[in-house]
Order: C-alpha cells, then sequence, then structure tokens
C-alpha cells in the first residue's frame, strides 16, 4: 500500500505556460514551422525561368524570405517573453538592481 504524499493535490494548481496560453503556443509553433518549411520545401524556389525584373526568382525569394523570417522570429521572441511567467514576489524588468536602503 501506498503512502499518502505530504502535499495534496488540488486540481487547477500551477500548470506551464504552454498549458495555460495555448493559443500563443500554437501560433508560436506555427511560425516556427512555417519558418523551417518555406527554406526546406525547394521545389518552391528552385526553378530558373520565372523572373522578377532581373532577379532570378530564387534570389528575390531570398530577399524576401530572409527579412521574413527575421519578423517573424521577433514576433515568436515577443510571445515567447508573454509566456514567461513572473514568480510572485519577482521585480518588473529592468529593476534588477540593490535595494535601496535608506537611513
Amino acid at each position: 500500500m501506498t503512502q499518502p504524499s505530504a502535499t495534496p493535490t488540488t486540481s487547477g494548481g500551477s500548470r506551464s505556460a504552454i498549458a495555460a496560453h495555448p493559443v500563443i503556443s500554437a501560433v508560436i509553433a506555427i511560425l516556427i514551422l512555417a519558418s523551417v518549411f518555406f527554406s526546406l520545401y525547394v521545389p518552391l524556389y528552385a526553378s530558373a525561368t520565372p523572373k522578377v525584373g532581373d532577379f532570378p526568382f530564387f534570389y528575390f525569394y531570398l530577399l524576401v524570405y530572409i527579412p521574413a523570417v527575421g519578423i517573424a522570429l521577433g514576433i515568436v521572441l515577443f510571445l515567447q517573453s508573454r509566456l514567461a511567467s513572473r514568480p510572485a514576489g519577482s521585480r518588473p524588468a529592468g529593476t534588477d538592481g540593490p535595494d535601496e536602503v535608506t537611513q
């Protein structure tokens, strides 16, 4: 027979940030998977015949793709920072200096 644990189990206890915010987590996953997919799916951009101006499509694709991935990953970083939960006694961002001592 097993002994009951000293800490009571309650429903609705501390949940992970991913479980607490499934929509934000899904958006993060979609943005990352789309970034990887559009770089690895070669038939999408591996043709020389379509041209945009004087550029073959591959070069134009890279000129558009690199900044787009930067923006997408910037959004991912912003959303991840929203997922990070602060402990109850923590300070707001930017106030991690020593405590002021009044005499």
